[in-house]
């Protein structure tokens, strides 16, 4: 979950549980690790950026997901303990999520918004939730969502999805669930979707790469992206490899434009990357289906991927003209 927490409720949250606190000149935070047998406030919280790293046990993660850990509860639990007790509201009738979110200045979020990690009911959130777990999309995916209700507006009845960068807001998608709108998907005017990676932020060692952003919500505790189109774009690509991930999964639509584009897009990774960057690629097929959205898996065995290599794409055809 990327909210941002205001420092005053990140300290106050901090001092209740952990007492003594050093301040660096950086404006880090640090304490010492719950997690390991610590007198040396070995870990590290910034405030600003929401990030916690314990430099004891290695332990890195959101300040939300810190404080769900610690605490021992789910990470929507965990902000709305936050928020409860450490952020001085009296009536949490008025309150949203929307309001602890760093976004992007040239972004406006539409109206009527909701995120599912918010407390309610009504008829409108249980037709949201109901198409995305109709869909077998994650719980844990479905948190980090919206869901947007303001009717004559062109994002009613949609699917909020974000895509953060560096914590922040800076782009995102939306998904009719009704099957009514004169729009499947809708998105930001004037901006353009493909400098943009969806779950940027997420990216280590391993990451899926997807068409479609519904194939990138379907994973469990692995993490995908997507191309937003058959082909990805430049800037994509220099993200994804800033990222310095070890192993890139391409995961191509089961059509003609999936396997034509192929190639291409592995070579605009190839293009990009660093002659440092020991890397490795693999190519995922799906058997059944038009794409992963379609399968209702959740995970991906990483021992079934083939591994990509040149002569597979490329040289085959040049070694049979060759004979």
């Amino acid at each position: 979950m990327n909210f941002k927490i205001p420092e005053n409720i990140v300290i106050a949250f901090l001092q209740d549980n952990f007492g003594d606190l050093k301040f660096n000149s950086t404006g880090e935070i640090r304490i010492n690790s719950p997690f390991a047998d610590d007198r040396k406030f070995h870990m590290y919280i910034n405030p600003e950026k929401g990030m916690v790293h314990d430099f004891k046990s290695g332990y890195g993660a959101g300040f939300i997901t810190f404080v769900a850990d610690y605490m021992e509860m789910g990470s929507r639990a965990a902000l709305s303990y936050l928020i409860k007790n450490y952020s001085g509201r009296n009536n949490m009738k008025d309150f949203s999520l929307s309001d602890y979110i760093n976004k992007s200045s040239d972004l406006e979020i539409p109206e009527g918004l909701t995120w599912f990690a918010e407390d309610g009911e009504g008829i409108i959130r249980r037709q949201a939730l109901h198409y995305l777990t109709k869909r077998r999309v994650p719980l844990t995916v479905i948190e980090e969502l919206g869901y947007i209700y303001n009717p004559g507006n062109e994002y009613n009845r949609m699917i909020f999805i974000p895509f953060y960068e560096e914590g922040e807001l800076v782009y995102f998608l939306c998904r009719d669930y009704t099957d009514k709108n004169f729009l499947r998907y809708n998105n930001p005017h004037g901006i353009d979707s493909k400098k943009f990676v969806y779950n940027i932020d997420k990216i280590e060692e391993t990451v899926f790469i997807f068409e479609g952003v519904f194939d990138a919500l379907m994973l469990k505790d692995q993490i995908g992206t997507a191309m937003l189109s058959s082909d990805l774009g430049k800037q994509q690509a220099s993200k994804i490899l800033d990222r310095a991930p070890k192993e890139i999964i391409f995961v191509p639509d089961n059509d003609e434009t999936g396997k034509r584009t192929l190639e291409k897009n592995i070579k605009t990774i190839l293009t990009y990357k660093p002659p440092s960057l020991d890397l490795k690629i693999y190519v995922h097929r799906i058997k059944k289906g038009k794409d992963f959205g379609e399968t209702g898996e959740n995970h991906i065995d990483e021992k079934k991927c083939e591994e990509w290599k040149k002569l597979d794409l490329e040289n085959v055809v040049e070694n049979i003209f060759r004979r």
